[in-house]
C-alpha cells in the first residue's frame, strides 16, 4: 500500500500549490497517470487552468521516502534526494544553454523540502523510441534511430564542455552530492577532478588480479600500469573530454521524438565525466545488452564524433577520437572485471533484455576487439581477451553468444 506522502493527490497538491506560488496565480492540476519507482513517484498532469503561461501537461516527480530514504543533507550513501537533485541541476542547467530544444525536459518549479520537482511533460512521442525500434521488425527505422539518439548524446556533451562550474554551482545550490563509490564499482561515477590517492588505484588492481586468479589466470604484463593511466585519464581527469553526461545507459529508452524534435528525459545519473563513457553505446552498453550490426556502430560512432567536435575540435581527428575512446572502452573493461565478472561466476540471471552472463563477455569481447582495432592498451585488451576465452570454457555456449536485436534479425 503507497505510502499517503506519496499518493499522487497528496503529490499534485503540493504541485499545485508550488506552481501557484511561483507564478502568482492559481493553478489548477489533474493527476492523469502514475508511474511508482524504487526512488521517485511520477505523475503525469494535466493544467486545468492556469494563467501562468504553463502548457497543457506536466509531469511531477516525488523523491521516495518510504524506501531508500529521502536525506536530503546526507551525504553518505546515494539516497532518493540525490536523484532528484540529479534531476532538478540537470533541468536548470540545459535549459540555460540556449539549445532548442533544450537537452532536457524544462523546468518549472521545485521544492526541496517535499522532495518534488515540476517539469515538461515530453508525451509518449510521436514515433518509437529507440528500444521499441530496436524491437520491431524494421532495420532502416532502428538504424536511423540510433544514429540520431547517438548524435543527441554527441550535441549534449559538445554543449557542455567546459562548463563544469556551471553545473557544479547549481548542484551543490541543490544539497550534497554523495560520496562516491569505491574506484571501478559505480557506471555512472563522476569525474573526481582530483587526485585518486594510490592506494584506491592500488586496490582496485588487487581486484582485478583476484578475479583473474579465480578464473584460474594471470593478466597479461603491463594491465597494472595500464589500469593507473586509464584511472589518471578517465576517472580522474578526462581534460578536454569532461563533459556533462546524463548516465544510466543500459537501454536506449531515455529519447523520444516530441514536435518531430529529438528529446532526452530522465537525468538522475547524470553528471560531469568522461564523455566517451557514454559516447560509443552501440559497443559498450545498449550493443551489450543485444547485438548491433558493425556497420551500424560504425555509423552511430562517425555521427556522434561529428556532433561532439562541434565542443571539442580536435575530436574531428580520428587519432584523439580513437584514443579516447580506447581509454573510456579500458574504464568500462576495469570496471566489469571487478564490479560484473564475480557476481556472474556466481551465478546467472535475465539483466534486461539478456542475461548478466551474455552481457559479461560482450562487454569483455567489445573492449578487446576495440583494443585490437586501435592497437592500444594491449595489455588490458588482451587481458580482456583471455579472460573471454575461460568463460567460454566455463559456461554453456548459449551463454556466451549474445543475439542480435529483433530488428537487424532480418538482415
Amino acid at each position: 500500500m503507497i505510502d499517503e506522502r506519496h499518493a499522487p493527490e497528496a503529490i499534485v497538491n503540493i504541485a499545485e500549490a508550488l506552481l501557484s506560488r511561483q507564478f502568482d496565480q492559481a493553478v489548477r492540476l489533474v493527476g492523469d497517470r502514475v508511474f511508482s519507482g524504487f526512488k521517485s513517484v511520477v505523475v503525469r498532469c494535466r493544467v486545468e487552468s492556469s494563467g501562468a503561461g504553463l502548457p497543457e501537461a506536466l509531469i511531477v516527480k516525488k523523491a521516495r521516502e518510504d524506501r531508500g530514504g529521502y536525506f536530503p543533507d546526507n551525504q553518505a550513501a546515494p539516497n532518493a534526494a540525490h536523484e532528484l537533485f540529479n534531476d532538478w541541476a540537470a533541468a536548470r542547467f540545459l535549459g540555460g544553454l540556449g539549445h532548442d530544444p533544450p537537452l532536457a525536459p524544462r523546468f518549472y518549479a521545485g521544492d526541496r523540502k517535499h522532495g518534488l520537482i515540476v517539469l515538461e511533460d515530453l508525451g509518449d512521442g510521436e514515433a518509437p523510441n529507440t528500444i521499441d525500434a530496436l524491437q520491431g521488425h524494421d532495420p532502416q527505422l532502428a538504424e536511423r534511430t540510433l544514429v540520431e539518439h547517438t548524435a543527441l548524446l554527441g550535441q549534449l556533451h559538445a554543449a557542455t564542455m567546459g562548463r563544469y562550474e556551471e553545473y557544479r554551482q547549481i548542484r551543490l545550490g541543490l544539497g550534497p552530492a554523495p560520496h562516491p563509490l569505491k574506484l571501478y564499482h559505480d557506471p555512472w561515477s563522476k569525474a573526481r577532478l582530483s587526485h585518486i590517492p594510490t592506494s584506491d588505484v592500488d586496490e582496485a588492481i588487487s581486484s582485478y588480479r583476484a578475479v583473474f586468479a579465480a578464473l584460474d589466470l594471470r593478466s597479461r604484463p603491463g594491465a597494472e600500469d595500464e589500469i593507473a593511466n586509464v584511472t589518471s585519464v578517465v576517472e580522474a581527469n578526462p581534460g578536454s573530454f569532461l563533459a556533462y553526461c546524463k548516465g544510466d545507459q543500459n537501454a536506449a529508452g531515455d529519447y523520444l521524438r516530441r514536435q518531430t524534435r529529438p528529446r532526452f528525459f530522465d537525468f538522475d545519473q547524470g553528471g560531469f565525466r568522461h564523455a566517451l563513457i557514454e559516447g560509443m553505446p552501440g559497443r559498450m552498453t545498449w550493443g551489450c545488452q543485444m547485438r548491433v550490426p558493425a556497420r551500424v556502430q560504425s555509423d552511430m560512432e562517425r555521427a556522434y564524433q561529428a556532433a561532439l567536435s562541434r565542443g571539442y575540435a580536435e575530436v574531428a581527428d580520428d587519432s584523439v577520437f580513437y584514443r579516447g575512446m580506447v581509454e573510456a572502452g579500458a574504464r568500462w573493461n576495469i570496471l566489469h572485471l571487478i564490479h560484473r565478472v564475480p557476481a556472474a561466476l556466481s551465478g546467472d540471471y535475465q539483466r534486461g533484455l539478456s542475461t548478466l552472463r551474455q552481457q559479461v563477455v560482450a562487454w569483455l569481447e567489445a573492449f578487446a576487439d576495440l583494443s585490437d582495432e586501435r592497437q592500444q592498451l594491449q595489455a588490458l585488451g588482451k587481458s580482456a581477451r583471455d579472460a573471454v576465452k575461460r568463460l567460454r570454457e566455463l559456461w554453456p555456449a548459449e551463454v556466451c553468444s549474445l543475439p542480435y536485436y529483433p530488428a537487424f534479425r532480418v538482415i
